[in-house]
This record gives C-alpha cells, structure tokens and sequence, in this order.
C-alpha cells in the first residue's frame, strides 16, 4: 500500500477592501468667476457665480447619508483674506476680492490649513440598493468690492486657486464644513478674472476773458481741462472749433474771434484733428490730470458792444 504526503509549508489569505468601497465626490471641470468688464471708476461693489455640477459614489457597505464639503484654497499669491486678482503684467496694485458661500456673500469659503476653514456643505443621499449614486450643482459666489483702488491697470486680472478641495464627511446629514473633518476626495481649480478696460472721464472750468471795453483790444484768458484714465492709458485731448466750427464768440448775430493754445506763449493752436490735438501727456495714473488751455480773444476794432459766448466740446481720445 502507498501513501501520499502533502507537506503545506504556509497558508495566507489577504483581504483587502475593494476601490470601490469609499465614498467619491468630486466637482466636473474647473470652474470660472467671471466678474467681466469693471469699470473702475463706477465705485460700487462688482458681484458674480458660478455654478458647477458635483457627482458621488459610495461603496456597498458605505452608509447612504453623507456630507460633501466644497473648499476654496488660497490665491495663487497664497492669499485668502482677501484673496487678490493680479494683473497680467504682474504690476501692482491687485485688487482684493472673495469667494462666499451664500448670495448674501457674508461668509468666506477657505480651507483647511487656511485663513479660514469654512466650507460650503452639501447633503449627499444615496439609495441602498442599485445605482448607488448622488448628483446636483454647487454655486460660489465672488464680489469684488468697490471702489477699486484708485490706480487700478487697465488690463486683464486673474487668480487661480489650485489644489482646492472636495472633502466628504461620512454618515450624516448636515455635518459641519468647518471643522476641516473629512477625507480629501478630490482637487480642483477655480479660477477668478476680471477686465478693465481703458475709460476716462474729462471736465472742464469756463474760459473767462471778462469784461472789456470798446474798441477791443487782445485779451488772453486761460481755463483747466481735468482728465482723470486709468492707469497706463494712453490719450490724447482735442478741443473742436466751438458753435460755429470757426472759434467766433457769438452775441446774437455779431461775433468776435479767439483762438485756443497748448502753450503760453500761444503758438501752438490745440483742435481736434490728428496733428492739433494735446499729445504727450503720457499715459494714465488713475488720478486726475489738470491741463491748462491758454485762450486769446483778438482785438476788433468794429465789435459791438454785449455779451459773447461759445461753446468748446472737449474730446479726449483713448
């Protein structure tokens, strides 16, 4: 009779729990804070959102009541109170603005390891049986708070917050998104940006010559043109040819003429064509520019006795 031996030299057995035993949310794409073109001279405070569809998974043996957590990161300046738009040319100033949870925009969306830890908190169901999956949306609201500062670029601004975060906070309705709990179940990147665009806005005092006597004689006078662009835009000024296209001061059908200069000596005529406008001033700051217009009415010996006026359009050019 022969036997058989069978010689078990180790037995291991390894179980390890499968991928999909977890509970997945993650956002869909990369998200935009658009806030458009900001005049920066309006001064009021600039609101926009953005909506981005989230989508969930659990495991089998994962409860179906979860919390999904949406955090923002820091600025890619590493800012967060207040995270900062940076200009394309890197120049400063950047401006400040912020990601809120709510259309009141009163609480700042961080994260944790941030300035502030709130997260905007989103109730996740998924059934028991079959398709054990949740979906919706997620709004974030940005302001940018006016008035800008006052030397703000006409250019185009930006931040990117990376690495920002999706956490989820298992079993449980309503849990806190302010306490940094949770496990990290995706990144993503929102991005904010705003456009300024070149704008300015010009006045102007009255150019006075008085009161004369008769015959009239030449007079000068001088007024102030105040231009206020934003920084780094290029204009010029031009001054047209008054009412009657012909720089005559009108009372009723008599007229006297004048003339109006760039400088004091009155040599150079400044108009409104190219050649005669007011040229290199340079560009814009944001502040206001005054510019000095010299005047000269011109002596005439036959002009009648009354009160002259005209009207001068200022048109400034960007």
């Amino acid at each position: 009779m022969k036997t058989g031996n069978l010689l078990l030299t180790g037995v291991a057995l390894c179980l390890t729990a499968p991928a999909w035993s977890d509970v997945i949310c993650s956002l869909q794409g990369n998200p935009t804070l658009d806030f458009g073109d900001v005049d920066p001279f309006t001064g009021g405070n600039v609101t926009t959102q953005v909506t981005v569809n989230w989508s969930c998974t659990r495991g089998f043996f994962e409860p179906t009541q979860n919390t999904m957590c949406v955090h923002v990161g820091n600025d890619n300046s590493g800012g967060m109170l207040p995270r900062r738009l940076v200009a394309n040319s890197n120049q400063p100033p950047s401006i400040p603005f912020n990601v809120y949870t709510t259309a009141a925009r009163v609480e700042v969306v961080g994260q944790p390891g941030g300035a502030t830890n709130v997260g905007i908190p989103i109730n996740v169901n998924m059934p028991f049986f079959g398709n054990r999956t949740d979906s919706g949306t997620v709004t974030l609201y940005g302001l940018l708070p006016g008035p800008l500062p006052g030397t703000t670029r006409a250019e185009f601004h930006q931040a990117l917050m990376t690495n920002s975060q999706v956490r989820v906070r298992e079993g449980g309705l309503n849990q806190s998104c302010s306490a940094g709990a949770g496990s990290i179940t995706d990144n993503y990147t929102l991005t904010a940006q705003v456009n300024i665009p070149d704008q300015c806005q010009v006045s102007a005092t009255n150019l006075d010559f008085g009161t004369r006597n008769t015959p009239l004689t030449q007079a000068d006078s001088t007024s102030t043109v105040t231009v206020r662009c934003t920084n780094t835009t290029d204009f010029e000024v031009g001054l047209n040819g008054g009412l009657t296209g012909s720089r005559q001061m009108s009372n009723g059908t008599d007229q006297v003429a004048y003339e109006l200069y760039q400088n004091s000596g009155r040599t150079v005529v400044w108009g409104n064509l190219p050649g005669a406008r007011r040229t290199g001033i340079g560009q814009g700051t944001g502040s206001a520019q005054n510019l000095t217009v010299f005047g000269r009415v011109f002596a005439d010996p036959n002009a009648e006795a009354g009160s002259y006026s005209d009207t001068v359009t200022v048109e400034v050019t960007f």
